[in-house]
Order: structure tokens, then C-alpha cells, then sequence
């Protein structure tokens, strides 16, 4: 759409060669021994029709695996924690008759899929965000169909249009989603404003109030920061001042992000991550240059910096989503029972601890997928997997919890709990 890429945008299918099947095995090797304390950086690469990754400073990583689909002008990730799959917009190419396709990706490199669409309006994808609550995945369309937002659930069901009544929907380029809140919002390239409606498809929408800030001018990317009720947009108008900006959800209290230090150039994408305080984005301006490939910067206005990318490919960069292995909040509750009937015999059972959350809104994942666990008795290492055991010894027991996701795990230990020997009965 030249409203949105300008001149010079590649349009071409990927060739699934030797080569790139050798980089997807070794992006899998690269994560296997990367497997704790992990974050990565993903992006999709809209001149070569290929997703990416390397660590958050840039190091490492290679391409993913896409066997099993054609990749088509991608315009936008957005990941499923379920099942650890990164779900892109293939956008397509409607001049030939391909209108797009909503695909997936196997994080375990295992190669990729196409989403079952049915029933919901598809054409010319640009943006996808995904709701966890419901694992729906919301997109936009701007094909000659009409401007429609889609939606489709993940378990390939089918989907619909979104009732978006009370909002014009204008050349929609982009999108997030609110999950706390339950609403969807999305940019609008004519008009330049900020649609949302509601999740689940009742209707309600509107525009955001973008008061004490630069109005929009070329919107390239939404992101919701749940947390403190904000939305964040990146303004990338060649004509003309780049920002990102930002205003409460409610409207009002506006504002824009300093720049002082950080690499922007034609920037495409936003991730916000409140953990560490920053907005990151792709600079599509910079095609295949690694040098300040992307930029990020303060959430405090303190200014920012770039992001190299060291070997993994790179050549019109947009669409950045960042995944961080777990983190622990708070340690496992390790919890006792014994039996008044038969003194002696003790169960003791193992919560999960607490986890850092996803923050889908803005493209930053790190929640759990799964949990192991492992005993301890007196601080020597005992039998046992799962979350329950039997404490036939006395001692001090202690459990210890590794929580995975798709990019690494991390380990808690609860605190010790005392199983004393069983009194002798009276006699």
C-alpha cells in the first residue's frame, strides 16, 4: 500500500533454500544453550520476507524457520504464550491474487502454519495483537473489500469482523490490544487517529483524545502499556517530525518520549516494556545496515540508544516483539497436612510461586509455560517431580520450582518447612 511503505518497499516470497534451514537449526541450537536468564528480540524483514532474532543487545540468533508457508510482505507480530507460536500478517500481494494470510510460527523451530480465517474479512493484513484471555488474534484490513478489523480464535475456529460501532475505521495500519480493560485500538492512516472498540464485539468505540501532545500524522504503530493505563504511538512521517508519543487511555495528559541518543530513522513497530522502563522500535530507514538497526528510549524522558544486530539477517527491519525468560515475584508457599487419624502421615503440597506477567498490550512477553518441580529434605536433594509428595521422614523439606517458557527457564525455592516425627500414642 503506497500509503504506508513509500517507494522502494521489495515485494518478494521467501525461497525456502538449504541455507536458511541451516540458520533456523542454528537459531534453535543458539536458543537451547542461551536457556536462562534469556531475552530476545524478534522482528520481521519486510525487504527479504523473513523473521528474526537475536538478544535484546543485538548478539547471536539467525532466521526462524517458515517451512511450511510463503511470507509475504509481513506487517506485524504479536506472540501466543499457549502455545508458543509467533502469529505475523502476511500481507499478501493482491495485485496476483494472494490478499494475505494470518500465519504462525513454531518457536521451537519446528517450522510454521496458516491460521484458520473463516468467516472473518482478510485482505491486505497489516498489524495482528492477540487477546490471552479469550486467544483471539485481532488484525486490520485495508484491501478494496473495505477497511474492516478482523478477528479469529487461535485454536483455528474461525472468526469475524469486529463490531466497531461508533468509530470510523480509515486506512487502518496497526494494532494492540487491551487486554485489562477489554479493548482493541488501531491507527487510522486517514483521519490520523487512534480507533479502539471493544473485545468483545459489543461495539463502543470512539477515538483516544490525544490532548497535550503533537496530533497524530503517520501513525506506524500502537502499543498499550496496561500497567498505568497509557497508549503509545510511533509518528514515522517522512514530511514531517518523527516521535513517539503517547496520552492516557481516558484522554488527556499527552506527551512525547525524548530522543536525545537513540536511533530513529523510518521506524516501524513498538514494544514497551515497564519492567525496564523503555519503547523500542524497528528503523525500517536503516534496510540492511546493522548499525542502529533499532532504537529505544526512556520512559522516564531521560533520553536513549540503539540496538546493533551483530549476524542474524536484516534488511527493512519493522515490527519489533520482545520475550524474556521468567521472573520470579514472590518464592513457592510450600504448605503441610497431617493426618489427626494417622499421625505420622504428611503431605506436603507446592504452589507454583509468583511470575512476572505478559504485557500483550505492548508486545513484551515472559509468563510461564509450563513448571517442574524438584524436593529437597534437610538441603540434600530427595525423589520427587511433581507438585505434592509424601514426607514420610522427618526433616526439613523445601521445594524448588522452574518455571519455562519459550526462550528459557528460571528456578525458586520455597522456604523450608519442618515435618517433625509423629508423637507416640497414650496409652
Amino acid at each position: 500500500m503506497a500509503f504506508v511503505f513509500g517507494s522502494g518497499a521489495s515485494r518478494r516470497a521467501v525461497v525456502f533454500t538449504a541455507g536458511i534451514l541451516i540458520s533456523a537449526l542454528a537459531v534453535v541450537l543458539w536458543m537451547a544453550s542461551s536457556a536462562k536468564a534469556t531475552e530476545l528480540l524478534y522482528w520481521d524483514n519486510f525487504e527479504e520476507n523473513t523473521i528474526a532474532v537475536a538478544n535484546i543487545d543485538g548478539t547471536g540468533g539467525g532466521a526462524l524457520n517458515l517451512t511450511g508457508v510463503e511470507l509475504l510482505n509481513p506487517e506485524g507480530m504479536a506472540l501466543d504464550t499457549a502455545t508458543g507460536r509467533l502469529y505475523v500478517a502476511s500481507s499478501g500481494e493482491a495485485e496476483k491474487g494472494k490478499p494475505g494470510q494470518i500465519l504462525y510460527v513454531n518457536l521451537d523451530g519446528s517450522g510454521a502454519g496458516v491460521l484458520n480465517t473463516a468467516g472473518a474479512p482478510l485482505e491486505e493484513p497489516y498489524g495482528v495483537a492477540i487477546d490471552p484471555v479469550t486467544r483471539t488474534i485481532f488484525w486490520t484490513n485495508t484491501g478494496k473489500a473495505g477497511d474492516a478489523i478482523g478477528w479469529a480464535h487461535l485454536d483455528g475456529s474461525g472468526g469475524g469482523a469486529l463490531n466497531t460501532s461508533g468509530v470510523t475505521v480509515s486506512k487502518p495500519y496497526k494494532i494492540a490490544v487491551d487486554s485489562a480493560n477489554r479493548k482493541v485500538y488501531w491507527g487510522n492512516t486517514e483521519g490520523t487517529s487512534i480507533g479502539f472498540a471493544n473485545i468483545d464485539n459489543s461495539g463502543g468505540g470512539g477515538t483516544v483524545d490525544t490532548t497535550g501532545t503533537t496530533p497524530p500524522a503517520s501513525i506506524y504503530a500502537v502499543a498499550v502499556d496496561e500497567a498505568v493505563g497509557r497508549v503509545y504511538w510511533l509518528d514515522s512521517s517522512s514530511g514531517g517530525k518523527e516521535h513517539v508519543a503517547f496520552v492516557n487511555a481516558a484522554g488527556g495528559g499527552g506527551g512525547e518520549l525524548s530522543l536525545i541518543g537513540s536511533a530513529f530513522k523510518q521506524a516501524y513497530g513498538l514494544a514497551i516494556d515497564p519492567t525496564v522502563g523503555r519503547a523500542y522500535w524497528a528503523n525500517y530507514g536503516n534496510e540492511a545496515e546493522k548499525a542502529g538497526a533499532f532504537g529505544f528510549a526512556n520512559l522516564d524522558n531521560s533520553g536513549g540508544g540503539s540496538i546493533s544486530i551483530a549476524t542474524a539477517p536484516l534488511k527493512g527491519p519493522q515490527d519489533p516483539v520482545i520475550i524474556k525468560s521468567p521472573t520470579s515475584t514472590t518464592r513457592p508457599k510450600l504448605r503441610r497436612r497431617t493426618s489427626r487419624s494417622k499421625p505420622g502421615k504428611t503431605t506436603l503440597r507446592c504452589s507454583t510461586g509468583g511470575w512476572a506477567a505478559d504485557y500483550p498490550g505492548s508486545f513484551v512477553y515472559q509468563s510461564p509455560r509450563s513448571y517442574a518441580y524438584k524436593w529437597k529434605r534437610n538441603g540434600k536433594k530427595i525423589g520427587g517431580t511433581k507438585a505434592t509428595r509424601k514426607a514420610k521422614t522427618p526433616g526439613k523439606y523445601t521445594c524448588i520450582v522452574t518455571a519455562t517458557n519459550s526462550v528459557g527457564s528460571a528456578t525458586r525455592a520455597s522456604k523450608p518447612v519442618k515435618v517433625k516425627k509423629p508423637r507416640k500414642k497414650r496409652h
